[in-house]
Order: structure tokens, then C-alpha cells, then sequence
């Protein structure tokens, strides 16, 4: 099944009035390519796709932050997940046609390059490997499910999309944004002069 395209994906749950025992459901994650590596994300944690768009690039942003650009009227950071989890030394983001996934990370839009969206696929519980955290970045490789869905074989990681920055990284980002804002702020206001 292809993810849901351009269209919203509503990871609310509604509330289960019944109290009775339901064995535990499959999790649903969405399956996408980084240099080569098969990833995931929980399917509740990816707010959109988005095609890839013009973006501002600016000197003073770390590797890791490939730019950034206006969606509803808020600055969208965009990572390279490739550089973020050093997944290739010196490899260049996807191209032209790189897919986005724009999910909320610290209540703010944040959109993750990468190479390809495979799809989704439900992961039943017993399928799932719980990872080690202390053998991944900060703790975000949060379990390994097989790859029935990108024809390579080989296991699939499923990241915890809160744990892709540590608090260091993440105060920067914030900082980086803010600054982002700012300046943006002075072409919209006509340069601060008032008339």
C-alpha cells in the first residue's frame, strides 16, 4: 500500500469506550530509503509528503540542515538524514525529485529529506526487535522489523522521530529557526523602516 500521497495523515486516535482485552494491534510505519538504509516511522508521526521545494540555504546552517522554507506560514527546517545519523560520508542529498516527510518535532514542523517513500506496512508486535538503545544515536533507533516492502531483504529500523536530535541539537535547531524567522521577518516589514 502507497502512503497516503499529499494528503494529511491523521495520527489521532479515538477513544475506546469498551473495557475488554483486545490482543495488541499491529503498528503501522511508513517505509522510506536514506543512502541505501531502509527506515521507518510510526505512521501517526508523519504529518505529510511533501515534494521537495525551493529551499533557502544559509551559510551559518550546520550539515545536517540541508535549508529551509515557508509552509503555512511557519519556517520548515529540512534534515539530512544522511548526515544526521552519518549513514554515507560525503553523500549528496536526493536530487530534484527527493521526497519530504514533514512530521512535529517539539510541537514545530520539521520536514526529513530523503531518497524514496517506499510505503507502509503493518508491523505486528511479535515482528518487532526491540533495539539496544545505547548502540543507536540518542537512543532513535527504536526497533527493526523484516523488509517486506523495498525488495532489498534485510531488516527495516524504526526510528522514534523525538529522539532523532539530541536536547544540544535541538536547542540549535530552535535557535537556527528563530533566527530564520527573524531575518524573514525583515523583508516583510519592509526592512524595519518605518514609513
Amino acid at each position: 500500500m502507497f502512503p497516503v500521497g499529499f494528503q494529511t495523515i491523521d495520527g489521532r486516535m479515538s477513544p475506546n469506550p469498551a473495557h475488554t482485552f483486545s490482543p495488541p494491534s499491529p503498528s503501522r510505519c511508513v517505509v522510506f530509503s536514506v543512502a541505501g538504509q531502509a527506515l521507518a516511522l510510526p505512521v501517526e508521526a508523519v504529518r505529510r509528503f511533501l515534494p521537495l521545494p525551493r529551499l533557502d540555504r544559509l551559510p551559518t546552517a550546520p550539515r545536517p540542515v540541508e535549508g529551509v522554507f515557508r509552509y503555512q506560514g511557519e519556517i520548515v527546517p529540512v534534515l539530512r538524514l544522511d548526515a544526521l545519523l552519518d549513514l554515507g560520508a560525503g553523500s549528496e542529498p536526493g536530487g530534484l525529485y527527493a521526497p519530504l516527510i514533514l512530521i512535529t518535532w517539539r510541537g514545530r514542523p520539521t520536514a526529513l529529506l530523503v531518497d524514496r517513500v517506499h510505503g507502509d506496512v503493518a508491523v505486528e508486535p511479535e515482528d518487532r526487535v526491540a533495539s539496544d538503545p545505547s548502540l543507536s544515536f540518542n537512543g532513535c533507533a527504536a526497533a527493526a522489523f523484516a523488509d517486506r516492502v523495498t525488495g532489498r531483504g534485510g531488516a527495516v529500523t524504526l526510528l522514534d522521530p523525538a529522539r532523532l536530535l539530541s536536547e544540544a541539537e535541538g536547542r540549535l535547531l530552535d535557535a537556527f529557526r528563530a533566527a530564520e524567522e527573524r531575518r524573514l521577518a525583515q523583508w516583510e516589514d519592509g526592512g524595519g523602516d518605518a514609513p
